[in-house]
């Protein structure tokens, strides 16, 4: 059976809800006093249980919009409205990945404990990222650049290369900068993507709540009898494997 050919799917995790930018003077930051301080942010964000957020992503010419509902260490929910196909949800209870596309009633899915013990990387996605950005980025590339505002919310501005994660596509512009935007509690506010100067991916985050009750059967999915369902497993090892190999080519 051919399926219908999706849209790639949400990235990492995001794009502009109307950022209020303004620059503080800052010193360039020594080595040491970056890796304090990231150190201190996500020692605050892993302080915080979950978090319901929206969000809204700009890659690809189209901009996608939607809410997003986290709980620690790894459950997310998220509902997407895409231009052309939609709305979308994503879901995951830590062990299996859901990207479900109600109006063509179709559903893959990504068995996660299989790519962990085939993959044996850390593989982060950019949900679980909103909590641990810095999760996403090489440590030894993180480089503190100045505090911003955005959203009228004070934030650490920080650069670095991303690492390869789950939610990457075969033949896709691989990025290898990445901009992020930290709030003084650890998660993430704003996060760019780019390859050189180009940019890939803009995604702004605003959250609503800490610590929310959140109820159960949110981050599971039983596909109805009329869906067709893809598992897409052995082509995200396929596709992580491939990524390795070109990010070590040189």
């Amino acid at each position: 059976m051919r399926f219908p050919r999706l849209p790639r799917k949400f990235l990492p995790m995001a794009a502009i809800f109307g950022l209020i930018l303004q620059a503080f003077p800052a010193a360039a930051m020594r080595t040491a006093d970056t890796e304090t301080l990231v150190r201190t942010l996500r020692e605050r964000a892993h302080k915080i249980n979950g978090f319901a957020a929206r969000l809204s992503v700009q890659a690809g010419g189209a901009r996608q919009s939607g809410t997003l509902l986290f709980l620690a260490p790894d459950l997310v929910h998220m509902d997407m409205s895409i231009p052309g196909l939609g709305e979308q949800r994503i879901v995951s209870d830590g062990r299996v990945l859901w990207t479900i596309t109600p109006q063509a009633r179709i559903a893959t899915k990504v068995n996660l404990e299989v790519v962990r013990r085939a993959w044996h990387h850390a593989m982060p996605n950019q949900a679980t990222a909103i909590r641990d950005i810095f999760e996403t980025v090489k440590p030894a590339s993180v480089r503190y650049i100045r505090d911003e505002a955005v959203q009228a919310v004070k934030t650490r501005l920080f650069e670095g290369v991303p690492e390869i994660g789950v939610e990457a596509r075969p033949n896709a512009a691989l990025p290898n900068r990445v901009r992020v935007w930290v709030g003084e509690d650890g998660l993430l506010r704003r996060q760019i993507l780019m390859k050189g100067t180009e940019v890939l991916m803009d995604a702004t985050f605003s959250i609503t709540d800490t610590n929310p009750h959140i109820g159960a059967g949110l981050f599971t999915f039983e596909p109805p009898r009329d869906y067709q369902v893809q598992d897409l497993t052995d082509s995200t090892l396929q596709s992580l494997r491939a990524l390795q190999r070109s990010d070590t080519t040189p």
